[in-house]
């Protein structure tokens, strides 16, 4: 599975995109220094966040799409981010059965369940400089607040 997530984040997360005012979906992922990890069990978001190293800037923790509804996954990266957040760590979840779509475009994987990992701080900093550049100006409100808004 790591080989098809790789391939969506050059096919489409690193892509320019007119419907999202011509940014790519993600406009660092193609040079963020990924590790990624595939588990039966998202509870190993704990193990990340203690044995964090800033030589990777995003975990990409990826599990079977059977292993989770889209509510009980939620749930667990909700209690994980309620501490995780305290130690400058943030977890993003994608769902194939909870889509997110932004301004017309289809954002998530689709194939298999994805937790994206990082720096709290960082993150934060990137969507600060991305809004200056206009990139969320296409965005709905929802679509701001469950990215981005609640994590500020």
């Amino acid at each position: 599975m790591q080989k098809e997530i790789q391939k969506w984040i050059e096919k489409f997360v690193s892509k320019p995109n007119k419907l999202l005012n011509g940014f790519p979906p993600c406009p660092y992922a193609r040079t963020a220094l990924i590790k990624y990890v595939e588990t039966d069990h998202v509870n190993m978001l704990f193990d990340i966040m203690l044995e964090w190293n800033d030589d990777v800037e995003v975990v990409v923790l990826h599990t079977p799409t059977e292993n989770y509804t889209p509510e009980g996954l939620r749930f667990i990266v909700n209690k994980f981010n309620q501490i995780a957040m305290k130690e400058d760590i943030i977890a993003l979840e994608d769902h194939p059965d909870d889509v997110e779509n932004v301004n017309g475009v289809k954002m998530n994987f689709g194939k298999c369940i994805i937790i994206l990992v990082q720096r709290l701080s960082k993150i934060n900093e990137a969507s600060h400089v991305l809004k200056e550049k206009g990139y969320y100006d296409v965005w709905s409100k929802e679509n701001l607040d469950d990215v981005v808004n609640w994590r500020e």
